[in-house]
């Protein structure tokens, strides 16, 4: 455990790397929303918000899906509110933006794959190809869904198991990378200890 929060204080540490994380949460949670259907558009234009029925903030209307407490209109977009909905997409956005820079980390230090500096070093980012595909499996049957392909209902009915097995294999593969990097920097701080002698 201790491998990934030092790859949390070092991300957290580079400001590009920060904004990267939160850009892709908030590309990927604004995704979330719209295949989930909260996020919509056909509105009339102007800005309006309204918020009736925080009664219902932890009713579900299916699992990991909860009803919205209220309706936002901006301009064209209209965005039935759900805070749990939200802070759901934004957790696995958040999760899917830690992968890609971890992911890119680790391909920016190849000694963790076992290889030397010189060379290719892209097979350090096949370790976050698994993470990051287990971050759209949660959106794969939605988009199936918009799309209004048949075999949609199939994998539909496997909805519920997706989002908490991404949310695991995105922390697994998270774990994996702040490991492998952990060995990566410490080597790499090891061969600049003996260039200094």
């Amino acid at each position: 455990m201790s491998a990934l929060a030092q790859l949390l204080v070092t991300l957290l540490r580079a400001p590009r790397q920060v904004t990267l994380m939160l850009l892709t949460a908030l590309a990927y949670a604004g995704l979330y929303l719209w295949l989930t259907g909260d996020l919509a558009g056909g509105g009339q234009g102007g800005i309006d918000a309204r918020f009736p029925a925080w009664q219902r903030l932890f009713e579900a209307r299916s699992a990991f899906q909860f009803e919205p407490v209220g309706l936002i209109t901006l301009g064209a977009l209209v965005w039935t509110f759900s805070p749990l909905n939200l802070l759901l997409a934004l957790l696995l956005g958040l999760l899917v933006g830690l992968n890609l820079i971890a992911g890119w980390r680790l391909w920016r230090a190849p000694r963790a794959c076992g290889l030397k500096r010189s060379g290719s070093s892209g097979t350090g980012l096949l370790a976050a190809i698994p993470a990051l595909l287990a971050g759209g499996a949660c959106c794969a049957p939605l988009v199936l869904i918009w799309l209004g392909l048949p075999i949609a209902g199939a994998v539909a009915s496997l909805s519920p198991l997706l989002i908490p097995l991404a949310v695991l294999l995105l922390l697994v593969g998270l774990w994996g990378m702040a490991r492998r990097l952990e060995v990566a920097e410490g080597g790499q701080l090891d061969d600049a200890e003996h260039s200094r002698r």
